[in-house]
C-alpha cells in the first residue's frame, strides 16, 4: 500500500491505495507531529479492503474519511475512537455500505460520496464528457460537467466545467430523466439509463436523504 498526498476531500487530503489492507507500517514516514493543528480528509482508493487496527492513530486532525465500497473492515482503537468522537469525522460513502453502516456504529455524520453518472467519450479522441452528482461540505447537491481531452482546448462541448445548483430534495422532485434534461445532451442516454442513479434517487426517498448528522 502506498500513502500519500491527494486532491481528494473538504480538508488537506491524503489517500491510500493498493490492493487489500492498508496496514500501519504503511504510513511509515509520517508521524504524529506532521498532523497537529491540521484538518485532514483521508481517501481510500477502491482496491483497499480493510484498514487494520491503530492506522488512524496518528491523524489527530482526521475529519473526513471518504470509504469505497470495497472495504468491509475498519479497524477501531481506543485512540482512534476519540479522534473520530472529538473531531466529529464526517464519513463519505454509498447507501448501505461498510461506510454508512460504520458511520452509524460510531454516532459520526454521514454524507453520500459524489456520484458518477455518466463518462462518455474518449480523452485521446475528440475528449471525454464525466458528469458528476457532488455534495459539498453543507450538504448541497450540484451536477458537475466536466468536459477533458488532450492538449489546450477540450472537446466538442466547448471544454472545461460546469456546475448546475440543484435543490437539496432533488431525489423527491427529479427522474433520472429529469436530470439527464439538465446535462450535455451527448450524455442523456447514459444518465437516463443509469441503475446507479436510479438506485441512489430510490434509496434517498427511503431513508429520506443522503446526509445524515444523527441515528435514531
Amino acid at each position: 500500500m502506498l500513502v500519500s498526498k491527494s486532491c481528494y476531500g473538504f480538508y488537506e487530503g491524503y489517500s491510500a491505495y493498493g490492493e487489500g489492507e492498508l496496514c500501519v507500517k504503511d504510513r511509515e514516514g509520517y508521524k504524529k507531529e506532521d498532523f497537529v493543528d491540521k484538518k485532514i480528509s483521508f481517501y481510500l482508493y477502491s482496491d483497499v479492503t480493510s484498514v487494520e487496527e491503530g492506522f488512524f492513530d496518528i491523524f489527530d486532525g482526521l475529519k473526513e474519511i471518504i470509504i469505497p465500497d470495497t472495504v468491509t473492515y475498519i479497524g477501531v482503537t481506543d485512540v482512534t475512537l476519540e479522534i473520530l468522537q472529538k473531531n466529529k469525522v464526517l464519513i463519505r460513502g454509498a447507501f448501505d455500505s461498510y461506510a454508512e453502516k460504520f458511520a452509524k456504529k460510531y454516532e459520526l455524520e454521514f454524507l453520500h460520496s459524489d456520484l458518477e453518472i455518466a463518462c462518455v467519450g474518449d480523452y485521446f479522441d475528440g475528449g471525454v464528457d464525466i458528469i458528476t452528482i457532488k455534495f459539498s461540505l453543507s450538504a448541497q447537491p450540484c451536477i458537475h460537467q466536466d468536459s477533458r481531452c488532450q492538449g489546450s482546448s477540450a472537446g466538442s462541448t466547448g471544454g472545461g466545467e460546469v456546475s448546475i445548483s440543484i435543490p437539496e430534495d432533488f431525489y423527491l422532485t427529479h427522474t433520472a430523466e429529469d436530470i439527464a434534461d439538465m446535462c450535455w445532451g451527448n450524455c442523456y442516454e447514459k444518465i437516463s439509463k443509469n441503475t446507479k442513479l436510479k438506485d441512489f434517487l430510490e434509496k434517498a426517498k427511503m431513508k429520506k436523504g443522503y446526509h445524515f448528522k444523527e441515528y435514531g
